[in-house]
């Protein structure tokens, strides 16, 4: 069974999978080598700390790979599943608000993970086995549509308590990818928009007028900054200026492998959520363009796997795997680049982070694990001219 497995993986999914690991491992270790006597001095760390670590998460997202491919997606839309699924989310969300640990103005962390990572996974899979149990009734009934809706919003509102506004707008739009590919029919999933958009209409006119009762005073300066980040270089546009010249400074080529100098003491977190900078000024426009087209490539199966799959319950996974990723690499990309307001969130894959770089593979694993049962339902060419003769 591994044999046939191996021989049927999506090598097109598969290859820019083990560049972006391979290539991400690389360059948290050029970008955090210098951080344990920048910024860690206390801690005693040596300069592989992040290094290591992230090797261990990559280990551990290896193991979970491998696992996911023999785990039949059947099961994420058995009830005890579905339940169970939304049980530990919330759980795990309401624990790191009453015992989490606070870490760069936002209560993320507990037990050593950020369960915020985990929720995209779980989201996934929730919706995904939620319309696919419910496939008949979900393409002419509202309330089939709407209700797993509810849980979606507890989600968002615990992870607002946190506040990671970042990992809520992840969230949200992978759902709205999902629900917009469930079966519902167009027209009306058009007037279920326009609908939310007048209910909303208040929300939105609150946030024009008066920002903060929305939104906080750090994700407001994140807003300011972005539209002119040099008329704040020194304060709230800090980082982001210095993501530019970092991207400036590589130019084609980049200046050399661990030889950036944004890294040092400029850009507060260059193996995390600037990292993309760190590639910028290393390896130059060269480093990033393979970066952006693995991301790509990967994407594009994905959307492939999702519409040659029989299976509504594959299908919505991949989507909502493929979204995802093309999601949180957009938003990464355009922060950094100032395209959009920073969120704070990892680029898939090549930030440092653990619980990330886990369920990030672990999406992979179950993305492989439906194109090989594409592949695997295909007619051979054998058959197709057997057909045709």
């Amino acid at each position: 069974m591994l044999k046939k497995y191996i021989k049927n993986m999506d090598y097109m999914l598969f290859v820019p999978l083990l560049i972006l690991c391979t290539f991400g491992l690389v360059m948290v270790y050029s970008a955090s080598s210098a951080l344990p006597s920048i910024r860690y001095q206390n801690m005693h760390w040596s300069s592989d700390h992040f290094f290591v670590s992230q090797l261990h998460a990559l280990e551990l997202g290896i193991i979970a790979f491998i696992i996911l491919l023999f785990v039949p997606t059947w099961v994420y839309k058995k009830n005890i599943i579905l339940i169970s699924n939304v049980a530990i989310s919330i759980g795990l969300l309401v624990a790191v608000l009453l015992f989490g640990k606070v870490v760069n103005n936002a209560k993320s962390w507990i037990f050593g993970i950020q369960p915020a990572e985990i929720i995209k996974l779980s989201t996934i899979l929730f919706l995904a086995g939620w319309y696919a149990k419910n496939q008949k009734s979900v393409t002419t009934n509202l309330k089939t549509v709407l209700k797993p809706l509810i849980v979606i919003g507890i989600y968002c509102f615990l992870l607002k308590k946190q506040p990671d506004t970042g990992t809520m707008m992840l969230l949200l739009g992978t759902t709205f990818t999902i629900v917009f590919c469930c079966g519902y029919k167009v027209r009306r999933f058009i007037v279920m928009l326009l609908g939310g958009g007048i209910i909303l209409s208040p929300v939105i006119l609150l946030f024009v007028f008066n920002p903060t009762l929305i939104i906080t005073k750090v994700q407001l300066n994140r807003f300011l900054a972005y539209k002119n980040p040099f008329d704040y270089a020194q304060g709230i546009g800090f980082q982001l200026v210095n993501s530019l010249v970092g991207f400036a400074h590589g130019g084609l080529t980049g200046v050399g492998l661990g030889k950036g100098i944004q890294k040092l003491g400029y850009l507060p977190e260059p193996h995390t959520d600037f990292i993309l900078a760190v590639i910028g000024e290393e390896t130059g426009l060269i480093g990033v363009l393979i970066v952006i087209t693995c991301i790509f490539l990967i994407v594009w199966r994905g959307i492939l796997i999702a519409h040659k799959s029989k299976d509504a319950l594959d299908s919505l996974i991949a989507i909502g795997v493929t979204a995802s990723i093309a999601i949180q690499s957009f938003v990464n990309i355009g922060g950094v680049t100032s395209l959009i307001p920073l969120t704070g969130v990892p680029l898939p894959f090549v930030s440092y982070g653990g619980t990330s770089l886990i369920v990030m593979i672990s999406m992979m694993g179950i993305l492989m694990q439906i194109a090989i049962r594409v592949k695997l339902e295909e007619p051979s060419k054998e058959s197709k001219l057997n057909v045709v003769s």
